[in-house]
Order: structure tokens, then sequence, then C-alpha cells
């Protein structure tokens, strides 16, 4: 087993213990309303008393022997960890009498729950797994219809979280709608995380200085044509893409070359390629530009 795909493996089995985490210790336990397949145990628990894990258990295994029978065992091998070890270890949890008193504040149990099932679901999410449960019905009819799976998925939460209302308190409503809230930031910011950055377009009179002193420093640039706007004269504008923590070392590298460049700066939620997610293996800074190498022709690209 390779070290990415055992990475991989890791995180997903973590992020659905985290989940189960969340859910257990701190949603189920004040009563809140929850999404997915942990909304239908819910439901089934009120009115027949049978825990939420076995019910989560349950529907989450007919749904993955329904998938694998409809979109084969590539398809379940992908789902299959979310689908027994998440229930798996709600079921622990649960029944863990002190794991379901941590806090007496119901406001302080949702944001521990939207926090921990953020960051649950980001880190099964980065790595392109499944907890399982909703998300098979809702990959089936996208291969089999067309239908885009994040509307069902959308549906599906909204369809599950109201027909809870009924059986729930307003407290637990609004603390679920909180708690729903949370965990979906999180979530999102978690997604991104350390593939965002900033992208900047700097307009110089001193063009050659400033980007050989970006490439000096490690960055890569593209030169744009361009024209002004005014006197339609011809322009080079750089081009530059850095992680966030690198934009004042480049602001003051530009500016100590050009204290009158104008520098627009945009903030990315994600950047992939050459020379952020994905290197090719170039030499380093060459002064002569006589003397440089398409690293895209000369070496390989590899993971970062």
């Amino acid at each position: 087993m390779n070290k990415k795909l055992f990475s991989d493996i890791f995180q997903m089995v973590a992020g659905n213990i985290i989940c189960a985490f969340a859910l257990g210790c701190f949603a189920l336990p004040f009563n809140m309303v929850v999404s997915g397949m942990s909304g239908i145990g819910r439901m089934v628990n009120f009115y027949t008393g049978i825990s939420v894990s076995v019910v989560v258990g349950v529907c989450n295994i007919i749904l993955f022997l329904i998938g694998w029978a409809m979109l084969g065992h590539k398809f379940a091998a992908s789902v299959a960890i979310g689908t027994f070890v998440y229930p798996t270890f709600l079921g622990i949890f649960q029944s863990m009498d002190v794991l379901t008193h941590l806090v007496d504040d119901p406001l302080l149990a949702a944001i521990c729950a939207g926090v921990l099932n953020g960051v649950g679901l980001g880190l099964v999410i980065r790595v392109g797994g499944s907890t399982g449960g909703t998300d098979i019905p809702a990959i089936i009819l996208n291969r089999k219809l067309g239908w885009k799976v994040a509307p069902i998925l959308y549906i599906s939460d909204v369809v599950i979280f109201l027909i809870q209302i009924p059986v729930t308190d307003t407290n637990g409503v609004i603390l679920g709608i909180l708690y729903a809230l949370i965990y979906s930031v999180v979530m999102n910011k978690l997604i991104v995380m350390e593939q965002g950055g900033i992208q900047l377009m700097i307009f110089t009179e001193k063009v050659d200085e400033v980007n050989e002193k970006l490439l000096s420093m490690g960055f890569g640039t593209t030169l744009l044509n361009g024209a002004g706007g005014y006197m339609h004269d011809d322009k080079k504008v750089i081009y530059c893409v850095a992680s966030t923590r690198n934009l004042n070392r480049i602001k003051r590298a530009i500016l100590q070359i050009d204290s009158t460049a104008f520098i627009t700066i945009t903030s990315m939620s994600e950047i992939n390629g050459n020379g952020f997610t994905w290197y090719f293996n170039q030499e380093r800074y060459v002064p002569v530009l006589k003397n440089r190498h398409d690293g895209h022709k000369t070496g390989e690209a590899h993971n970062t």
C-alpha cells in the first residue's frame, strides 16, 4: 500500500469517526434535528425505540448493496468505509454514558457538534470519500439519469429536516439549524485549506526587474500583453499566484523596485497545478535567459 492510499484511508476513517463523535456525543443527546441518514435514524428511534446507530447501519448496508449492484465494485469500495465505520462508532459513542454528557449547555453542544462534524466531513471529502447513506441514492441518480448530485442532497436534507420538526421542540430545531450552518462553514474551509492563495496582477514600468526579482524569490510568473486604456501604448503585465503567507513579502519586493507600481490582489479559494499543488523538476533560478530550460519538457511532475 503506497503512502497516498494509506493517508487517504486514514483520513476517511478518522473523518467518519469524528462525525460519529459529533453526532453521538453532542447533537443527539440534546435532541437536535440532523441531516442525512442520521435524521432518518432519529425518526425511527422516536417511533420504535430502535437505536439510531442500528437504523443508520442497516440502511447504510442496504444502500451499499444497491449501489454495488447498480454501479459496480469500484463505487462500492469508495463508500465502504463510511458505510461501516460511521454507524459502528456512532453506536460505540452512544453506548458510553460519560460521552453523552460532556457538556451541559445546549448552545455549546451545537457549536461543538458543528465544528467536529465539519472537520470530519472535510477530511472525508478532501480525499474523495463519502460517509455513505443518502450520498448513495444521489450518486446512483447522477450516474443513471444524469441528475446533479448537489441539488439531490440539498433536497433530501431539507426533507429529512422537515419530517423531524413535528417531533422536535423549538430549541432542538434552532440548535440543529445552527449545528448545520457551522459544519457547512467548517467543512468548506477545511476542503480548500492549503489549496487557496492570492493572485497578483502587477502593472509597472520596470517589468523586467520586477519579474526577475519574483523569479529569483521562487515565484512563478506569466507576462501578459496589455495596452494602456488612455494612450493605447503597449504594456507588459506580470501575473503571479502565491500562497497568502507570502503576500507581504512579494509586495515589499515589488515596491522596493518600483514604489509607484500598481498591484491588484485577489483572494483565490483554490489553486491547482504546476507550482502550487504539483511541480515539475526544474533547476533553481538561472539569471541568464538563454541558459534556462522549460521544466515541462525536462522533468516529470510530482505531487507536493
